[in-house]
């Protein structure tokens, strides 16, 4: 077996040396199991789906997503207007934060992976940094939430009127899930860009306090995120507002039993979930503790991982906003509520950013033994 290079691994520090990889094996961290390595033959692939991922993802962006049918009029929208109607209606935040999410941060995404494997094009050293900027973008990459987002936001309208799903629509879906592929083939499933290779004490502890801050601050968001509408619909004069809850209920009355789960796991469930687990790993790792380090390493993968997912009721509001404007006869606009929510989505998925998970083998490490 010949052996290639010396690595530390990000998840828990250990130093090891990689082997030469066969076609079918993988190189995984010999003590917390964090993938490390994939074979070079998949690259091919990956590219090749990256490829069609970018070639789909221009139409998908510029053509429209959807049309809505209603009183004899039709409304369309395209990736790009679902932003710019929640700017104009005076959240420029949420506009703001779904044009960045949703064009800009794909866009520059896969522009950047395409060009970091053309080598005819890129020298080895700039393709290095390509790739290096594109995984700093990995956390906020949401192709894949958003069209979620869009099957919810396509039920939703379906269950009261008619909505055809147009040649964007396709296009932006079918870049998603190349690009998901993509990523899968290169086993890229951590969102979390690598850490510094030999971060200080004082960094660790300043980690642990931004973590610690952002988690409070997390607490503090949600229940007005909960408590408050996150949109209005005004219907034939009547006005109701919803509240994340009470878009759950509405999907359960439509019998739409398996959408409604989904959101409701992914907007009550899972940033609830993420606040406690961080708030737990950080108590485990001031206290220095060395019991289930495996088991807390993995539980923070699993909270970097599914934190993306709470962005789905931020896509389908900026759907609905764009599609159903029909004047005096049917309006949905964006509330308050979603500003909070959208707040505790970012503060989360940051807080899991800025958590180092060598912190907790670390403080085990350093623990002082117990007296006899």
């Amino acid at each position: 077996m010949t052996f290639r290079e010396r690595v530390d691994c990000p998840d828990c520090d250990l130093t090891q040396t990689l082997p030469a990889l066969g076609e079918h094996e993988v190189a995984r961290c010999r003590r917390c199991h964090r993938l490390l390595q994939v074979p070079e033959g998949r690259s091919h692939a990956s590219f090749a789906l990256s490829l069609g991922a970018l070639l789909l993802w221009v139409p998908g962006c510029v053509a429209p997503l959807m049309t809505v049918y209603a009183g004899g009029a039709s409304r369309s929208a395209t990736l790009l207007d679902c932003a710019l109607k929640l700017w104009s209606t005076g959240y420029s935040a949420l506009g703001l934060l779904v044009l960045t999410l949703m064009v800009i941060v794909p866009s520059v995404f896969m522009v950047l992976g395409v060009l970091s494997r053309l080598g005819w094009l890129c020298p080895h050293g700039c393709a290095e940094r390509l790739r290096g900027w594109a995984q700093h973008l990995r956390p906020w990459l949401m192709t894949e939430v958003f069209v979620v987002g869009a099957c919810v936001a396509y039920s939703r309208i379906q269950s009261e009127g008619n909505v055809r799903i147009e040649a964007g629509g396709w296009c932006l879906a079918a870049s998603a899930m190349l690009l998901l592929g993509s990523l899968a083939l290169l086993g890229e499933y951590s969102s979390r860009p690598p850490p510094l290779p030999h971060a200080s004490a004082a960094a660790g502890n300043a980690s642990l306090q931004a973590t610690g801050a952002l988690v409070f601050a997390g607490f503090v968001l949600y229940i007005p995120a909960n408590v408050m509408p996150i949109l209005e619909i005004e219907s034939y004069g009547s006005v109701t507002q919803n509240t994340i809850v009470g878009g759950v209920l509405e999907l359960i009355h439509y019998g739409l039993w398996p959408l409604a789960v989904i959101v409701f796991m992914a907007s009550v469930v899972i940033p609830l979930a993420k606040l406690f687990g961080l708030t737990w790993l950080l108590w485990q790792t001031q206290r220095g503790s060395d019991r289930g380090l495996r088991q807390r390493t993995r539980l923070y993968r699993l909270i970097d991982t599914i934190g993306r997912w709470s962005n789905i009721d931020v896509f389908t509001l900026s759907l609905l906003a764009a599609l159903v404007q029909f004047g005096a006869l049917e309006q949905v606009r964006p509330e308050r509520g979603a500003i909070a929510f959208a707040g505790v989505v970012l503060i989360t998925m940051i807080a899991a950013q800025s958590f180092d998970p060598r912190t907790m083998w670390r403080a085990a490490r350093s623990r002082p033994p117990v007296p006899l």
